[in-house]
């Protein structure tokens, strides 16, 4: 009869903290943006959206990364759709970081850019950085 209880006290253990854990659980996910295409840049703030709804934005962490020709989309005369959407998503907790070695290939100073975008000195090393942390890597 002890024996039982004593499994029923340690089954009972394990769903609590089994429970705690999964309510714990907060996903993390780098995107990539890459190429000078605006429906590669509108399909990754989509995704970022999307991940946001069905996770619930409290229990995301996203950061969209933006290197090479991909920079050119978040240009502070970037296109009605993308300037808003990339306004909506930081507001709502996503980050978006752009390659300081590709604003210096481009010419470009953080004045050319959108002001809601943050710097890395690496687009690349930031997604690896994110990979070894235990990121999800998407490449819409």
């Amino acid at each position: 009869m002890k024996i039982r209880h004593w499994l029923i006290g340690i089954l009972l253990t394990l769903v609590t903290l089994t429970g705690q854990a999964a309510e714990q659980l907060k996903y993390r996910a780098v995107l990539q943006v890459s190429e000078d295409s605006i429906d590669k840049m509108v399909l990754a703030l989509n995704s970022a959206r999307n991940l946001q709804h069905t996770f619930g934005p409290e229990n995301v962490d996203i950061e969209i990364v933006v290197y090479g020709d991909g920079i050119t989309g978040l240009k502070y005369y970037a296109p009605i759709p993308i300037a808003d959407k990339v306004k909506e998503v930081t507001t709502e907790g996503v980050r978006i970081v752009v390659c300081e070695i590709a604003m210096r290939s481009h010419r470009l100073r953080p004045s050319d850019m959108l002001e809601q975008v943050r710097y890395v000195p690496s687009g690349v090393a930031e997604i690896v950085d994110k990979q070894t942390a235990g990121w999800s890597y998407i490449n819409p």
